[in-house]
């Protein structure tokens, strides 16, 4: 059967994320904009601050089965405390802040993992973490690593859900779908 105008179904990308409070977006945002002047003239990718939790694609049609089951994963999980610590590096290429107990967030992951039929090619964050810089040159990474080490960094926040973002096919900007937020419920 042919494909016409009204059976047309996009398929869109999806990203599932843990978004920061203002006031740690602003600490995060600090340090970026701190590394971005220490390296001036290049261009560093990094983004906005937040903790991608998975992403994945999937035609629309299917869109409303995949608000419904990331809605029931977080009407059943429990808001938690997170703490970023300092700072680690990843593949020689990555610097970040990591949790001090990542557990919550794997445990969230693993849930999310669960309901894995319902997404296309999902790929799952295995190190959660918010990104400061990442795909760096060696000698970029080995320069910025020196400094970073050694440096301190403490930003406490209560996760209190995620957003479902959706970038539509033929589109380059994100938009929030969802807020999708952790209400400790007993759901069956």
């Amino acid at each position: 059967m042919p494909e016409t105008l009204f059976s047309y179904d996009p398929l869109n990308e999806y990203r599932l994320i843990l978004d920061l409070p203002a006031d740690v977006k602003k600490k995060v945002a600090e340090v970026k904009t701190a590394f971005d002047q220490e390296h001036k003239g290049i261009v560093i990718a990094g983004g906005q601050p937040f903790v991608y939790l998975a992403a994945f694609s999937q035609n629309e049609s299917f869109e409303q089965e995949i608000t419904d089951a990331l809605y029931k994963i977080a009407l059943g999980f429990m808001p938690f405390k997170a703490h970023l610590k300092n700072f680690g590096q990843t593949d020689h290429n990555e610097i970040f802040m990591p949790f001090e107990d990542v557990k919550p967030v794997q445990l969230l992951i693993q849930q999310l993992k669960s309901a894995e039929p319902v997404f296309k090619n999902a790929k799952f964050n295995e190190l959660p973490r918010v990104s400061i810089a990442r795909g760096l040159q060696p000698f970029l990474f080995n320069k910025s690593w020196k400094v970073f080490e050694h440096r301190r960094f403490s930003a406490t926040f209560i996760a209190e859900g995620m957003l479902l973002l959706k970038r539509m096919e033929g589109f380059s900007s994100w938009q929030i779908l969802k807020r999708l937020g952790f209400e400790n419920m007993l759901v069956s």
